[in-house]
């Protein structure tokens, strides 16, 4: 086709292009679409939002706490329960009575089944901090109701 003939059609039949002005075979009725936006695929290395923990001391040495609060939580064994504090599945500490808590460090001494058994065996010195709760002395707690 000359470049004529095409303008003087494209003149004609303007229905009938598309944009880039190659003729189409829809009917003047018919809408055609295109695609907007291009397929996309998963990505893969998005970044993920987790939230944070919080692990870590809950309440710091000096403090009172009652029977069952939490005192640390952790991954693994950073921290060890002393006097009057439990273990529990989590790892997490828990006072076991109302006091005051104190953390000490200390140097352990591992069970025979332990990994760590054979290294201090062998002289390895191993310091940790433990969690201790002490428990107030029960005059400081109540007071009788004929003192009041």
């Amino acid at each position: 086709m000359s470049a004529s003939l095409l303008r003087g059609l494209s003149l004609k039949t303007s229905n009938f292009l598309n944009i880039s002005g190659f003729l189409c075979i829809a009917s003047p009725t018919e809408q055609v679409r295109y695609a907007s936006k291009k397929a996309g695929g998963a990505v893969r290395n998005k970044k993920r939002r987790t939230l944070p923990k919080y692990r870590g001391w809950k309440r710091n040495d000096g403090s009172f706490v009652h029977a069952g609060e939490i005192l640390a939580t952790q991954r693994g064994l950073r921290f060890y329960p002393g006097e009057n504090v439990e273990l529990r599945r989590d790892n997490a500490l828990h006072a076991l009575r109302d006091g005051i808590v104190m953390v000490t460090s200390e140097v352990i001494s591992p069970y025979p089944d332990s990994p760590l058994y054979t290294p201090v065996q062998s002289g390895l010195v191993i310091k940790k901090k433990f969690f201790n709760v002490y428990p107030t002395p029960l005059h400081a707690k109540f007071k009788l109701v004929s003192e009041i």
